[in-house]
């Protein structure tokens, strides 16, 4: 099936293929980050990439604002606190990649959190993920690396959105 036969769509839990789509976020070691959830979170969507209603990939974010998930006060710009999309988990099966599912459940991703009013989009990659490295450059996403404090290195991926009010 071609990638143009893929549909990418968000689900909730009451889309009839949910349990299969909760069997792909675990296949793909995602789960804990599909059930993440923090108080700073103010909305969380599920993308899904599907084939005959059958998921074949998917990307979770949540909408939060900037700076609490680090430990640091609300960024705001003349008055206007900024809010980010911040990509938590993204899989799609291995026999499927490579066909521009993943890039497509990206810039749906990209496109919902300008809707949503958000200022940026903001994900993080650890080093074993060159492929998802090269796909968010391809998009056009700034890199910033970073050093954990658990000594990993990895990078956060940040796509801004639209201008702060001035």
């Amino acid at each position: 099936m071609a990638a143009e036969d893929t549909r990418i769509e968000p689900w909730k839990p009451d889309h009839p293929s949910w349990q299969d789509l909760q069997q792909l976020i675990s296949d793909l070691g995602q789960y804990d980050w599909v059930s993440f959830q923090a108080d700073w979170h103010i909305h969380s969507q599920i993308i899904v990439a599907s084939e005959d209603a059958r998921p074949v990939g998917f990307l979770r974010f949540v909408v939060q604002a900037i700076g609490p998930d680090a430990d640091c006060s609300p960024l705001a710009i003349s008055g206007e606190p900024l809010v980010e999309a911040k990509i938590l988990a993204f899989g799609v099966l291995p026999d499927r990649r490579r066909r521009g599912i993943g890039r497509r459940l990206q810039i749906a991703a990209i496109e919902s959190s300008r809707a949503l009013g958000c200022y940026q989009v903001r994900s993080y990659s650890d080093g074993h993920h060159p492929e998802n490295h090269r796909l968010k450059l391809a998009l056009g996403f700034c890199a910033h690396p970073v050093m954990r404090p658990n000594g990993k290195e990895g990078v956060y991926f940040i796509f801004p959105l639209r201008p702060a009010a001035a």
